[in-house]
């Protein structure tokens, strides 16, 4: 076991169980779906609800899931698993860039291929393919054709794994990317090169170890996520009864959720029938007791009190609910509720196929759907959709046919799909936040009494009153409505003036509450009444809770899993995780950025001082970044060295990624020696072959100099191997695409270039006559004509080619640099008779070939299949005797 797993293993011990078994299940390298996450979420909240706490009713806890934790073994399978992906084929099906529709490159499984062409061949086109499926720094969308932009474009790419070859991946631009294989694949471009300096970027390939820590923050997220939409569904359930809240209820609504509160509900009892008759009898002995005017004014001062005390209560519930935070969360409830109906109704149209009923997908169908799935499940036996091959339509009963079942199985996946489950979600939040604003106590604010009673103590409070009530409708009516939601004064926050007003009247309550205590003493009377009063008021009270007894333990509980729901909450925090990630990644990176040092190295680029530098993992992801050394922090590489050392700089970066990762999957490089001077392009085409040797590298390229290096320096490899014993390096692989009247990105052995085989050259130009034939035995003279006299032109090319590499043994050669004397020993065989018959060769298709003007007196007409044939021959006969003499 490395140190990187033995530290891993160690810090997952002291984890829960659910978060045990999602490192388990992400290092086998498995993709947790929605419902699997909301599995993690409830396992997370069941582990908290599971502690102690002051229920009023304990929940039901359910059947726990069965986890099980990491371990050496899991650990060895990522590692083991980890073959390499190779890409087999690109199938452009339609719409991308000006690919050609149907257009295909096929690559061989190992070593290096080239796919070279002009500009506006379609290179591009495909490394921008590439990039939506693999993983590049610089990310890219590929285009519409411009002449068809109404066209999605897609392509289908196929893979392998190891051994498991065949395997394809579709591809669409606009659809929800998905988690493939292929995003192993590595590719770099001039944008890669770009971000690759700006500034801190990922580490791209990883260890199993850290990329099991940064999957798993990030599966940490999405269950927080989901926890998250819980909390808000039950912080919306949150119900208030300020007429309550005073007196003997303070034990129970200032403590809800603790012990206090639970024992003080638990001691409210039903009044008793003695209660009841004694409650219902004091309003008459107030009466009587009335007749004394200190103990009728005592009374009227204790009810005064408690009106005022109930109005500032509910002042301060309204309050709390419009803050300016709580109406943000409200819009934002509403405006979601939008997108998850768009969202929606788009996932709607999958089903809405041709024929289908009209509005498949919407509420009233949703609805039917729903019941009908109740109807089919109510025995507890059957499950609907049942899809089986006798299954039958709910409703009438008619076994269901295969178009039928279909569409039966394309609507279960819609009402299962996330966006509808997003919908749900959206609208029971939504739900919930209206209930919460119809439960306001708005209306009571405005009433006549309320009103009348406020002005006695201060007229200037009572006109206040009325104006945050004309206000506090309007709010609440604009948030339960579409429209748009007017700011609220700033220089006279509607929350605050209900706070300050609710703070003024418990003033007064108060006050009331202290007049009556004076009149209380002032005689027997008065001290009976107040009394009185008092009881009345306990009994009232206490009838009240007794008779809501059920809900207010409802909203204790719900104190309760608002708490544990937090708590759940702050298990899925990924601090821990980066924490460890980061003294995991330290020495993993300090090894990436050495290696960027030999890298640079052998690019040549040790003229500028530029290294690569830990800095620091945020949410268990590791960063690196290319500097200066020794310059201050702030000033940016791209502004010190020039293009082609940043160019040679971003690669270096690039390859010092790869190191340690112990993955071999596919490189894509597109244009990698842009702005580098021959030098630079010797090295990087070196670098590039080196790789080619233990995986599959794909060089998109228009720069025919840099291939040529691509070969001379695959020849250099080669003597030094064989000079070393080994194994010469693997053939470079050549592909040429070309622009035609269907599009780009076409590949064709019409134009190959130079270093295509000469034996590989004639026996294209064998298959191109035979293909030609039928036009001339159809005496279709004029395209054959212009056929024949293209292949006419393309066997003297082979003469020439001819003479390069066979009779002068390439001693020297087109467009290379050296010169190769030690060739020359093969090459004094030659005699007269072999300099006439190229001659005469030459000449002969000198005559035939587009580009040399006959004579105005030769009309003789091209040659036919059988002449072209012959001559073909004679190159390769020719070609064989020089082989058989100097063997």
């Amino acid at each position: 076991m490395t140190e990187l797993e033995s530290g891993l293993l160690t810090w997952s011990e002291g984890l829960a169980d659910w978060q045990r078994d999602v490192l388990r299940r992400l290092a086998l390298g498995e993709t947790l779906t929605s419902a699997e996450l909301r599995g993690y979420a409830d396992a997370a909240i069941a582990a908290e609800l599971a502690k102690e706490a002051a229920w009023y009713q304990r929940p039901d806890a359910g059947e726990g899931a069965d986890f099980a934790p990491l371990d050496t073994m899991h650990l060895r399978a990522t590692v083991a698993g980890a073959d390499p992906v190779t890409i087999e084929k690109i199938l452009h099906v339609e719409g991308a860039n000006n690919l050609a529709p149907g257009t295909a490159l096929e690559f061989v499984p190992a070593g290096l291929t080239i796919v070279a062409g002009l500009n506006g061949t379609g290179k591009s086109g495909y490394t921008r393919i590439l990039k939506q499926l693999a993983v590049s720094r610089g990310a890219e969308r590929v285009l519409a054709n411009a002449f068809h932009p109404d066209v999605a474009p897609k392509a289908v790419v196929t893979y392998a794994v190891g051994g498991l070859t065949g395997q394809e991946h579709t591809w669409e631009d606009g659809a929800a990317r998905t988690e493939t294989p292929l995003q192993r694949v590595r590719v770099f471009d001039s944008r890669a090169a770009a971000v690759q300096l700006s500034g801190s970027t990922d580490v791209a390939y990883v260890p199993p170890a850290l990329q099991v820590i940064a999957d798993y923050s990030q599966t940490l997220q999405g269950i927080a996520s989901i926890i998250s939409q819980d909390l808000n569904q039950v912080e919306l359930q949150k119900r208030e009864w300020p007429e309550l809240s005073r007196d003997d209820g303070l034990a129970i609504f200032d403590h809800l959720g603790e012990a206090e509160s639970l024992d003080a509900l638990h001691a409210t009892v039903v009044l008793t029938e003695d209660e009841v008759v004694e409650l219902d009898g004091i309003p008459a002995q107030l009466g009587a007791l009335a007749a004394s005017d200190p103990a009728a004014l005592a009374v009227q001062a204790r009810g005064r009190a408690t009106q005022l005390t109930t109005l500032a209560g509910k002042a301060e519930v309204i309050a709390a609910k419009i803050t300016p935070e709580a109406i943000e969360a409200s819009i934002g409830l509403r405006d979601g509720l939008d997108s998850a109906q768009a969202a929606a109704e788009e996932a709607a149209k999958l089903v809405q196929a041709d024929g289908a009923p009209e509005n498949v997908g919407g509420d009233a169908w949703k609805e039917m759907w729903n019941a009908a799935k109740a109807y089919v499940e109510a025995d507890g036996s059957h499950i609907f959709p049942a899809l089986d091959a006798d299954a039958v339509c709910p409703l009438c009963q008619q076994t269901l046919d295969a178009v039928a079942g279909e569409r039966f199985r394309d609507y279960a996946a819609f009402m299962s799909s996330e966006a509808q489950a997003a919908l749900v979600i959206a609208r029971s939040l939504r739900i919930a936040d209206l209930a919460q604003f119809g439960d306001l106590p708005i209306e009571d604010l405005a009433d006549a009494g309320t009103l009348e009673l406020v002005a006695v103590y201060d007229e200037g409070l009572g006109s206040r009153l009325r104006t945050l009530h004309e206000r506090a409708v309007a709010l609440r009516d604009s948030l339960a409505g579409v429209g748009q939601v007017e700011p609220d004064d700033e220089d006279d926050p509607l929350h605050q003036g209900l706070a300050d007003v609710a703070a003024a009247l418990r003033a007064h309550a108060q006050a009331e509450t202290d007049k009556a205590d004076v009149l209380a003493a002032t005689g027997d009377t008065a001290a009976a009444a107040t009394r009185l009063k008092e009881r009345q008021d306990a009994l009232s009270l206490r009838q009240d809770i007794a008779a809501k007894k059920v809900e207010i333990g409802a909203q204790h509980d719900r104190v309760i899993r608002e708490q544990r729901l937090r708590a759940a909450l702050r298990a899925c925090d990924t601090s821990s995780a980066s924490r460890k990630s980061t003294q995991l990644a330290q020495d993993y990176v300090a090894k990436v950025c050495d290696r960027f040092a030999v890298e640079a190295q052998a690019l040549g680029l040790d003229r500028v001082p530029v290294e690569l530098v830990f800095d620091g993992t945020s949410r268990g992801v590791s960063k690196i970044k290319v500097a200066l050394k020794n310059a201050p922090s702030d000033i940016s590489v791209a502004s010190v060295l020039s293009e082609g050392e940043q160019r040679v700089a971003a690669i270096a970066g690039f390859f010092a990624d790869l190191a340690e990762s112990g993955d071999t999957s596919t490189l894509v490089f597109d244009d990698p020696v842009s702005s580098l001077d021959d030098e630079y392009r010797a090295k990087v085409a070196r670098r590039l072959l080196e790789e080619a040797e233990s995986r599959q590298v794909l060089v998109f390229s228009h720069d025919f100099t840099f291939i040529q290096y691509l070969y001379e320096v695959k020849d250099d490899l080669d003597l030094e191997k064989a000079a070393a014993g080994l194994p010469t390096v693997l053939d470079i692989n050549y592909l040429h695409i070309n622009r035609g009247p269907s599009g780009a990105g076409l590949v064709t052995t019409d134009q190959q270039w130079r270093h295509v085989p000469l034996r590989e050259q004639i026996g294209r130009l064998k298959s191109r006559i035979q293909a030609v034939r039928p036009l001339h035995s159809s005496g279709d003279m004029v395209a054959y004509e212009k056929e024949a006299r293209d292949i006419a032109g393309a066997i003297r090319e082979t003469w020439e080619m001819f003479v390069e590499q066979v009779l002068l043994n390439r001693v020297v050669s087109r467009h290379e640099r050296g010169v190769h004397t030690q060739r020359l020993a093969a090459v004094v065989d030659l005699d007269a008779q072999d300099i006439a018959r190229v001659d005469l060769g030459m000449r002969l298709e000198s005559r035939f070939m587009t580009g040399h003007a006959a004579p105005t007196t030769d009309s003789s007409a091209p040659q036919g299949p059988d002449w072209l044939a012959a001559e073909l021959d004679a190159i390769d006969t020719f070609r064989g005797e020089v082989h058989r003499r100097r063997s």
